[in-house]
């Protein structure tokens, strides 16, 4: 067995175990609920599931990736590439697959080879992704705001007042840490580790684009609170109205996700998702049915990501299969970020 063979293997059983590990936590907490609630109630809550919210779960998502991938185009195209655009949106798609290897690195790898089959260099597709993975915790900051009333009845009342001001702070420190000189101070230092050559003050991007940026990602945490909601609504039908927060929970799961060293953030992310549906169901339906409906949610939330994942990367792939008879002609004309 070779290198590379022998690091994908170990990789794959590491995902492995930390899914079963997730899963059995998961497991764990449904089997005592359940033992309180009673057999019958599992059985209807697993037969009682309406795939049809399920569809608009996987719209849901599939929107979060598309305006995500559109973002980053956009941020490539404000640094001076040309490739055409339905190409490149089909790279990122596909190299979002690879946050499941684990490692960004991969992504981002995935990502560099096939947005260059259509133009896009190398350095613009870097920068592009750094700067996109930024804004987006920046934006899921601002959003995960609306999370935190429904958040603090869970805390302690010596604790909650410090709880807004501290997500303020935070939201404050993330926006500092992406004002364009701090921000490319940080790259420089990255890219000369890389031997890369730094990049040219033309080829920067000001702070006007970087605050269209984050306005740009507010979407697709509407898109991902719908996906909850509906994921939620496929056990226990609740109004739309009474679930806006949950855009506020998704963007929290999805960078405290981003946080944690698990791949695509699993099980941190279905912790998160997994409390809110709590939260919100309890006064409906009580303590114990709450908990069977939120951890199936949480799973189910799972599954729908990876089919729509799944969906767009396939075609992605077939997308972005062969290279473009041009993009060495594109990719000479357009300017470098070095």
């Amino acid at each position: 067995m070779n290198k590379r063979r022998l690091i994908f293997f170990l990789k794959t059983v590491v995902l492995a175990a930390i899914l079963g590990g997730v899963g059995r936590v998961i497991f764990n907490a449904w089997s005592d609920a359940a033992q309180k609630a009673g057999n019958a109630h599992v059985r209807l809550s697993l037969s009682s599931i309406d795939w049809r919210y399920g569809a608009i779960a996987v719209a849901g998502f599939c929107g979060v990736m598309l305006i995500s991938g559109s973002v980053w185009r956009w941020l490539a195209w404000r640094m001076g590439d040309r490739s055409p655009t339905g190409r490149l949106l089909a790279a990122y798609t596909f190299s979002q697959m690879g946050k499941y290897i684990p490692g960004k690195i991969v992504l981002l790898l995935m990502r560099i080879e096939r947005a260059g089959r259509f133009g896009m260099s190398a350095g613009v597709c870097t920068l592009s992704t750094l700067l996109e993975n930024a804004l987006y915790m920046i934006s899921g900051g601002i959003v995960g705001m609306l999370a935190i009333d429904p958040v603090l009845k869970l805390l302690s009342p010596r604790i909650q007042p410090f709880v807004w001001p501290l997500a303020i702070l935070v939201v404050i420190g993330l926006a500092i840490v992406c004002q364009p000189a701090i921000f490319y101070r940080g790259v420089g230092v990255l890219l000369k580790r890389m031997q890369r050559p730094p990049v040219a003050p033309e080829h920067r991007l000001g702070a006007g684009t970087l605050v269209l940026g984050v306005a740009g990602f507010v979407p697709c945490w509407i898109c991902g609170g719908l996906a909850l909601w509906a994921t939620t609504c496929s056990l226990q039908p609740i109004p739309i109205g009474g679930a806006l927060w949950f855009a506020g929970a998704f963007s929290l799961s999805a960078i405290i996700g981003m946080a944690s060293p698990l791949p695509g953030g699993a099980g941190v992310r279905e912790a998160v998702l997994g409390s809110a549906v709590l939260l919100q169901l309890m006064p409906l339906v009580g303590h114990d049915q709450a908990v069977l409906d939120a951890s199936l949610v949480a799973v189910l939330q799972r599954v729908f990501q990876v089919l729509a994942e799944l969906v767009l990367g396939a075609s992605g792939a077939a997308l972005t299969a062969r290279r473009s008879p041009t993009a060495c002609r594109v990719l000479e004309e357009q300017p470098t970020p070095g």
